[in-house]
């Protein structure tokens, strides 16, 4: 017995016709007979009564067509749940973020993913910089969004950088910088303790970052690692070192704090940029995935 089958005798018990139903079902009269009676045999019962001039359901067959209808329906519904999933409209999406604040500034594709795809399952995940490699070679995310070094050193992992920032400086304002009146030199500000994310503990991420700034005339020497960008936030407020942030952390601090000063830089040529990517393992066949990628980077 299949869902073809249960399907044909439906419509034959609907129209108590074998000829009426066939031609619905787009198949011959004999063939609808010996569907029905193929069925039955292998049910073990009568579904029907029929001679010359009448067909008629049986008790047996009755009680029969109300589960036949929900076997048909539930099967209808799961293959189009599978599918769904199959396509990437349904199904379960984990991605990890190193902090709030890359929430808050990509929020609007958030909801916009949330609008267009509202069957699947988001799960945020909020950990360090420094863990989102592990995080997704040990497939227990999909995508990874943060700053691009550490993802960029691994061969496994696809990256895709979704926007960049001029690179801005960060103070307490009980920092001397903040109550200067012309800019910081570059040369000065290696003279400085940096709070930085917990990527700077990779030697390949550090390298980049310390060439990339060394190109705009200054480099660091010493420096306190922490979890992310909330977590900068707070040292330098605490007067613990200075920081370098995306520009786009500028609306934000307002809301966030009011002890925290910009400091104007005299560059060597061009200001450092600051990316932002997206990441995920080449190998993640998460149907979702694409999906969400293309509303995150617009593609």
């Amino acid at each position: 017995m299949d869902i073809k089958g249960l399907r044909y005798f439906i419509a034959a018990a609907e129209r108590l016709n074998f000829t009426v139903a066939a031609k619905e079902c787009y198949i011959t009269q004999t063939a609808m007979s010996l569907h029905i009676n193929k069925m039955e045999t292998e049910l073990g019962f009568r579904l029907f009564e029929r001679n010359k001039r009448v067909v008629e359901l049986t008790d047996a067959g009755r009680d029969f067509l109300g589960y036949a209808y929900t076997m048909v329906d539930d099967y209808t519904a799961a293959v189009q749940h599978s599918m769904n999933i199959a396509v990437g409209v349904d199904g379960v999406l984990s991605v990890i973020l190193p902090g709030y604040m890359e929430g808050f500034i990509f929020m609007d594709r958030f909801k916009k993913f949330r609008e267009e795809y509202p069957a699947v399952k988001l799960n945020l995940v909020v950990e360090s910089q420094g863990r989102i490699v592990s995080f997704l070679k040990k497939k227990r995310v999909d995508i990874g969004i943060g700053l691009p070094y550490e993802m960029q050193a691994d061969p496994d992992i696809q990256v895709i950088t979704m926007r960049e920032d001029p690179a801005i400086v960060l103070c307490s304002r009980n920092h001397p910088f903040a109550s200067r009146g012309t800019p910081v030199k570059a040369g000065e500000l290696e003279k400085e303790t940096f709070v930085m994310t917990m990527y700077a503990n990779t030697p390949n991420a550090t390298s980049s970052i310390r060439k990339k700034w060394q190109r705009s005339g200054f480099s660091f020497n010493d420096y306190i690692s922490v979890k992310n960008m909330d977590e900068m936030l707070l040292f330098i407020e605490l007067g613990r070192g200075i920081g370098i942030f995306p520009a786009f952390v500028r609306e934000y601090l307002g809301k966030l704090t009011l002890g925290i000063a910009e400091v104007d830089v005299a560059y060597r040529g061009k200001p450092p940029m600051t990316a932002t990517a997206i990441g995920y393992m080449k190998e993640n066949d998460n149907p979702v995935r694409d999906h969400f990628i293309g509303i995150f980077t617009g593609k």
